[in-house]
C-alpha cells in the first residue's frame, strides 16, 4: 500500500481504528506513542512529508484513544493466549469436579449393593438346561 493510499484509509476508518486501539492496554499505547514520536524525528530530519503526514495521523488516533480509554473507563482487551489458557483452565476443572462425582457415585453403588457369593460346585444354573 502506498502512502497515499494508507493515509486515506486511516482517514476512512478513523473511528475504527480509535476504538481498536483503546481496547489495548494503556502501557501499549504509551509505548507505540513514543515510537511514532521516534519515526517523526527520524522522517523531519529527512524532509519526508508523506511519511510525516501519516504519522502525525496515527499520533492523533493513538492519543484520542488513550483519552477516549481513560474517559470512558474501556478494559483491556483479553490476551488471546491468556483467554485460551482460561479456558483449558476452566475445561480442566469441569473434568475434575465430573470425575470426583463419578467416582462417588461408583463408590456408593458398590457399597449399595452387595456382591451375590458364589458357591464353589453350585450346578444350579446348568440345572435350566
Amino acid at each position: 500500500m502506498n502512502k497515499d493510499t494508507r493515509i486515506q484509509d486511516c482517514i476512512d476508518n478513523h473511528e475504527t481504528y480509535v476504538l481498536t486501539l483503546a481496547a489495548m492496554p494503556d502501557k501499549k499505547l504509551a509505548g507505540k506513542l513514543e515510537a511514532i514520536h521516534l519515526q517523526m524525528a527520524i522522517a523531519e530530519q529527512k524532509n519526508d512529508s508523506g511519511n510525516l503526514e501519516l504519522l502525525e495521523i496515527w499520533r492523533a488516533q493513538t492519543i484520542e484513544a488513550r483519552t477516549y480509554k481513560a474517559e470512558n473507563n474501556i478494559p483491556d482487551a483479553v490476551n488471546e493466549i491468556e483467554q485460551a489458557t482460561n479456558q483449558i483452565e476452566t475445561f480442566v476443572a469441569e473434568v475434575e469436579t465430573r470425575t470426583e462425582v463419578l467416582n462417588d457415585y461408583s463408590h456408593a453403588v458398590n457399597q449399595s449393593r452387595p456382591k451375590a457369593k458364589k458357591e464353589e460346585g453350585s450346578n444350579e444354573q446348568l440345572s435350566f438346561f
